[in-house]
Formats: C-alpha cells, structure tokens, sequence
C-alpha cells in the first residue's frame, strides 16, 4: 500500500519537474552566466575588513563582503564603529548595459544608485545628479582601489555644482582581516 501510494505520489508531480525545467530556456539550464569574467572584476573586494580613515588612521567600522547568488551578486554587509548604523550594497555586473551597477540601503533611510565600470585596477562609480532634502543636488563619484591582495581604498566625492568642483565625501582603506 505504501509503495503504491509513493509511486502514485512521485508520478504526480513528474509534470511539475518537466514544466518547471521546460520553462526555463535551455542556455540557462546547462550555463551560469555568471560564470563570465565580467562578474569576477570586483572579487578584489571580497573578505573581511577592518575599515579605517586614510588620512588619519581613526577606526570607522567594519565589512563583510561576499558573493551571492552563483556569483552574480557581490553584497557588501557595513557596521559603523561605535554607532548603530549599518548598510548593504548590492554590486552587480549588468550584462544589457555593460556596467556595474550598485544600490546601496542603510538605516538612515539611505538609497543611492551608482553605475560604472573598473579600468586600470579602479571600480569607478557615478551617481546621476540627485536632488537632495536640503535642496540642491548632488553628484557622487564613488572608487574603489585595488592595492593588493590584502588593501583596498575607497574614495567617495561628491559635486554640488554638477561636476565643476568636488568634494571628499569620505577616504577609507579597507584592510584584510587575517583568518585564523
């Protein structure tokens, strides 16, 4: 009886796992897409990390970078140091438009979009020009550069004047968190 109810059962759902596998396109099926070089760029960044100020040392939080998602995502995790606040920002390569693409949240109600490529070691970033609370605008130019297997800095400027002047937002070099 029980057999009989185990076949009748597993029968039952062979349409299911054909439709499922027939709705997906065949490329799919058999290739990650994500397996491309293009997703690899920003793997310099992945790791733990101790984040401090460039220019003069202060600890600012900490970062646990990984990959998600078969490698098509690379999802940044930031605590703060000393502070509640935290954000994530989710990077991928955007295959259509042939870019980087990143979207950052965090708990100051935060949202920013950047877009942009690497060349020459350097992950550039640009926001659009974004209307802020205060009035105005503002434009972002957001880096991060490779110095090494265990060293990355990133530099955030911003422009008010849409790009004739800028600002240093922030300077932080991330360093590896050495495994035990």
């Amino acid at each position: 009886m029980r057999l009989s109810f185990l076949i009748v059962s597993l029968s039952a759902l062979m349409p299911l796992a054909a439709f499922s596998q027939a709705a997906v396109p065949k490329a799919v099926q058999h290739a990650n897409p994500c397996d491309d070089d293009q997703f690899r760029q920003f793997d310099f960044w992945l790791g733990d990390w101790d984040v401090a100020s460039a220019g003069d040392g202060i600890h600012r939080g900490s970062s646990h970078i990984s990959k998600e998602m078969n490698g098509c995502l690379v999802w940044e995790n930031w605590t703060s140091a000393g502070s509640s606040y935290f954000g994530k920002s989710y990077n991928t390569w955007n295959p259509n438009l042939k870019r980087w693409e990143q979207y950052w949240v965090d708990t100051s109600a935060g949202v920013m979009f950047f877009h942009g490529t690497r060349k020459d070691n350097v992950m550039d970033y640009w926001t659009d020009d974004v209307p802020q609370t205060t009035g105005g605008t503002l434009l972002r130019h957001l880096q991060f550069f490779n110095l090494g297997p265990d060293k990355v800095r990133q530099w955030s400027q911003g422009s008010s004047d849409g790009g004739k002047t800028w600002h240093t937002e922030y300077d932080l070099i991330y360093t590896r968190i050495a495994k035990n």
